[in-house]
């Protein structure tokens, strides 16, 4: 690992959701400047039935200008532990509550960007009433769970690290480890 020093930090902007740092930096007797986000951690639940099904959220997302499919992730706000969140981000958006709950992982959400992902399962599920924000509108479809991959290959589900929490759990439930 080089031997990197920080020699100043500064927070150059602020929002609701991240915030982006300039770093000064001194590696190897070169000092240079690099741009850092710091974007606040997440969840993302995977909330499915014994009988092989899984609930996905449809909502239209501002940033891509289009409807997407995905699975249930929020924010974690300053008071919160991981798993409040989920709970929290479960009830509000899909209107569920789990009996069970399974932290499965925890990851970097990329190697520019710093931000934990932690990633549950959600099992022994109630159906309730949703609890949107304002500017939410989602729909919450219950599906087998095989077809979700069909919506990877058409196109309806591209976000990432959504795609590699289904196919992390895939592989644990045939393993029979969730």
């Amino acid at each position: 690992m080089p031997d990197t020093t920080i020699l100043s930090k500064e927070t150059v902007f602020t929002s609701k959701y991240f915030k982006i740092v300039r770093l000064e930096l001194e590696r190897n007797g070169k000092q240079y400047s690099k741009e850092v986000i710091e974007r606040n951690p997440v969840v993302i639940i995977i909330p499915y039935t014994f009988e092989n099904e899984i609930y996905i959220e449809s909502q239209y997302r501002v940033a891509l200008n289009r409807t997407v499919q995905e699975l249930v992730a929020g924010n974690i706000e300053d008071d919160d532990n991981p798993l409040e969140a989920a709970k929290r981000e479960l009830r509000e958006e899909t209107g569920l509550t789990a009996g069970s709950w399974k932290k499965l992982y925890e990851w970097d959400l990329s190697g520019n960007l710093h931000s934990k992902i932690h990633l549950f399962a959600a099992t022994n599920l109630e159906e309730g009433e949703q609890q949107l924000d304002p500017d939410e509108e989602i729909t919450v479809m219950k599906i087998p769970f095989e077809d979700v991959f069909k919506k990877i290959e058409n196109g309806e589900m591209t976000n990432a690290p959504h795609i590699a929490a289904l196919l992390l759990f895939d592989r644990l439930r045939k393993e029979g480890k969730v």
